[in-house]
């Protein structure tokens, strides 16, 4: 079988079910692998011709990139995950396409929409998505204002690190980097392909486990992996309840942005302890409701008896 095809087309839970387990790992983690290499081959990139730039620039230049050091780096990061994400489109693009919408061929396989799934008039699909950006807030919120009234955020270095560089990029630079492009390129990589694909491999529940975990790891440090297999373990179930790709996407980005705006200035992290704990239980108790709502009324996980692999 040519490699390419094999890791680019989109295969049956029936058909993957004769392969071995090197091929199973192959299918799973290459996109992941190819993802890396591509991006960071573009950043490597990037900064040489930058460097070439700045040999022949002058002061006004030079000094301008030096005022805004985070946010250029930010910007080539950006233009480097855009290139990842185009590196894996064609497999994406087959893993994604069709869902919730009826039959689309892809790859090996005709996506149908699965068995059980409800449909939703217009006013309906709208409660819908409110209810998970409600979700997606207070979720990110609760989880921030945990790690804030833990201590886990004051002691973690790697953490602080990665902080001081994220929001010290300009205020639009991050809202676009964090809030659209990390978010999209984050949620094609680890649940469009990875979490597709174990699901058909291994089933949802244990799909929505690994791929959380692969997400949390993916951030490198504790605070940030921890409170990405949190999250990544609900925008997987939140994926299988509405059904579409656009589901994850917007939820990891209005997460995003809401803690990114509200801690740009600081202002989520000032409250004190008594404060902090009373915010994280609404912030908490809200999101319970939002996902009792979800679970109630939106999309079912009932297995589908198609071949489209949402099995």
């Amino acid at each position: 079988m040519n490699f390419l095809k094999m890791i680019y087309s989109k295969w049956t839970r029936q058909e993957l079910l004769g392969w071995n387990s090197f091929r199973k790992t192959a299918y799973l983690i290459l996109p992941l692998l190819i993802y890396f290499l591509v991006h960071d081959a573009v950043e490597i990139l990037l900064w040489a011709a930058l460097d070439r730039i700045l040999a022949v620039a002058g002061v006004g230049l030079k000094d301008f990139l030096a005022g805004n050091a985070d946010t250029v780096k930010g910007s080539i990061n950006g233009l480097a995950i855009l290139a990842g994400v185009a590196a894996l489109w064609p497999a994406l693009w087959r893993e994604v396409a069709g869902d919730g919408r009826g039959a689309v061929k892809g790859g090996s396989c005709e996506k149908e929409m699965p068995q059980g799934r409800k449909t939703a008039n217009m006013p309906a699909l709208v409660n819908h998505y409110v209810a998970l950006a409600v979700l997606a807030v207070f979720s990110a919120f609760g989880l921030n204002l945990l790690f804030h009234v833990t201590g886990l955020i004051a002691k973690s270095s790697s953490y602080g690190a990665v902080s001081q560089a994220q929001y010290g990029v300009a205020f639009w630079a991050g809202l676009l980097l964090y809030g659209i492009l990390s978010p999209f390129a984050e949620e094609a990589v680890f649940r469009g392909l990875i979490y597709n694909r174990m699901k058909r491999c291994f089933g949802v529940s244990l799909g929505m486990a690994v791929s959380a975990f692969l997400f949390g790891c993916y951030h490198g440090n504790m605070v940030q992996g921890i409170y990405g297999t949190l999250l990544g373990l609900v925008i997987a179930w939140v994926y299988e309840k509405y059904g579409s790709f656009a589901a994850p996407v917007l939820f990891h980005s209005l997460a995003n942005i809401s803690v990114y705006v509200f801690t740009y200035y600081g202002s989520l992290f000032k409250m004190g302890q008594a404060a902090g704990i009373g915010a994280m239980a609404a912030f908490f108790t809200g999101a319970l409701f939002c996902l009792q709502y979800i679970r109630k009324n939106v999309g079912s996980m009932e297995p589908s008896k198609s071949i489209a692999g949402r099995q």
